[in-house]
């Protein structure tokens, strides 16, 4: 069969990395266009192969851009003609939606974010609504953690089999070696405290530098932070630092191609977010087997860390109580030990790709033709 999957952009965020190794893993059986809205971001043809790499645009301009590049989404699909669309991540399946309009191909929209956030009742009573309508109206739905499959906005889909629940996987088999060579932010004397994200304020990196300032009152801890944002916002956390006291002891180290020697240096990884699907971060820190700290609102943190089996779990809203957590994993680590072989890739990917050719034999069934497919190899 031939697959469109479809990313916002080509930021080296999560959900790109995975919806790269998705492609890259069904290409093995499948005729595969990673589809990018516009191609700005770090990653690119060359992390794609052997799959195909597209954009509907080479950047995003004007106020609305998730608007603007519909036009040129839609052309681009209507040139690849394919048989079924992943849509990789929340930020991009409004752009999708409104490009596939009377085109008639099967969409199957991963949602990877919860439902529910704290503090935004009436922005939570619209995705509730936009999202049961999206798959309401769509080939399918993956569900990335299991505080989405538990709201009440997918549960006839569960019911049915329409909407299923994948949680994230990694690959095992490409975890690099560990390396002599530290990065040099992470080289010291002192306990370094690793969080990795979007520098977004879901991810409640506020919150992490409260609780890294009272952890600093017992001994002297640093805290790293790897992932891209906007300038304001950085700005505004390292002032929320200088605040704190801290502004010399946190730094926003930007992005890397590779995150196992910063984990691996580090004394914690840290997850603070008010809410996520299933992080891979996390999942990354499982492989490392650094110890962790996870919010309890951090999307599935609880089930992957099997209520604090594998890692510590803190309320993100009280910094005292995750400070305190910090200082126990470095003090007594709680460790992952094997923990992420429960979490391997190539079963998240085969089924995927079996949610695929279910929304494809959904689609035939309406009139529309299906191919079937080849479930992946690896």
């Amino acid at each position: 069969m031939k697959t469109v999957i479809y990313v916002q952009d080509m930021r080296a965020s999560g959900v790109v990395r995975t919806m790269i190794a998705m492609a890259r893993s069904f290409a093995a059986s499948d005729e595969v266009v990673l589809l990018a809205g516009y191609a700005a971001g770090i990653l690119g043809a060359d992390d794609v192969a052997p799959a195909r790499f597209a954009a509907a645009r080479t950047q995003a301009s004007g106020p609305l851009p998730r608007l603007t590049v519909v036009r040129d989404l839609r052309r681009t699909l209507r040139e690849l003609r394919p048989d079924v669309i992943l849509s990789g991540g929340n930020f991009g399946h409004f752009s999708l939606w409104a490009a596939t309009r009377g085109l008639a191909l099967p969409v199957v929209y991963v949602f990877s974010n919860a439902m529910e956030r704290a503090g935004q009742p009436l922005r939570n009573r619209w995705r509730r609504f936009w999202s049961g309508l999206l798959v309401g109206g769509s080939g399918g739905a993956i569900l990335v953690g299991a505080n989405l499959a538990r709201s009440a906005v997918f549960s006839r889909h569960v019911a049915s089999g329409k909407a299923v629940l994948i949680s994230n996987g990694i690959d095992l088999g490409s975890i690099p070696v560990a390396e002599a060579t530290v990065p040099g932010a992470m080289a010291g004397p002192d306990p370094v405290i690793l969080s990795i994200g979007r520098l977004q304020p879901q991810k409640n990196f506020e919150g992490l530098i409260d609780a890294v300032a009272i952890a600093r009152l017992q001994r002297p801890v640093h805290l790293v932070v790897l992932g891209t944002g906007s300038d304001e916002y950085r700005t505004a956390l390292i002032a929320h630092a200088a605040t704190r006291g801290i502004a010399d002891h946190v730094l926003f180290a930007g992005v890397t191609d590779n995150v196992y020697p910063w984990l691996r240096a580090a004394a914690v990884f840290a997850l603070a977010s008010h809410w996520e699907g299933s992080s891979i971060a996390l999942l990354e820190a499982l492989a490392a087997g650094t110890p962790i700290v996870a919010s309890r609102t951090a999307g599935d943190a609880p089930e992957v860390l099997d209520e604090g089996r594998y890692g510590l779990l803190a309320d993100a809203g009280n910094a005292a109580a995750f400070a305190a957590a910090l200082l126990r994993q470095i003090d007594d680590p709680v460790r992952p030990g094997d923990r992420v072989r429960d979490y391997d890739a190539a079963a998240m990917m085969r089924a995927y790709h079996a949610a695929l050719i279910a929304a494809m034999a959904r689609a035939g069934a309406g009139g529309r033709p299906a191919r079937a497919g080849t479930p992946p190899s690896r």
